[in-house]
């Protein structure tokens, strides 16, 4: 079953709710509207978000238009420091049915910092 769009909406809030309880740790909202965007607007291919200098709030740090590719998205992650993403993954079912799923990413490379 596919989840509707309040639900996907209260997930987000209460990720948000999360964070923010579990580590003080805020979200700007650039972030919620930058999702808004790729969910609804269907003008974004992917989000990435980090920490502020301060890793006091996650902002955006950067996001692509629907054009990009997955490889843009890879290159576009840093080798050694972690990150926060959002993909919207197109495809096909086997039947030849489009499809889209937006996948929730944590990266975390080998190489970086613990804290």
């Amino acid at each position: 079953k596919k989840p509707s769009s309040s639900s996907i909406s209260y997930l987000l809030n209460y990720f948000h709710f999360l964070l923010k309880m579990a580590s003080g740790v805020g979200v700007s909202d650039d972030c919620v509207n930058k999702f808004q965007d790729l969910k609804l607007g269907k003008s974004i291919r992917y989000i990435i978000y980090k920490l502020n200098d301060n890793n006091t709030e996650v902002v955006v740090e950067k996001h692509a238009p629907a054009s990009a590719t997955y490889a843009d998205f890879q290159n576009d992650l840093p080798q050694n420091d972690c990150r926060y993403a959002v993909y919207d993954f197109e495809f096909q079912t086997a039947d030849g049915g489009a499809r889209n799923k937006i996948v929730f990413i944590l990266w975390a490379p080998d190489g970086s910092k613990i804290k």
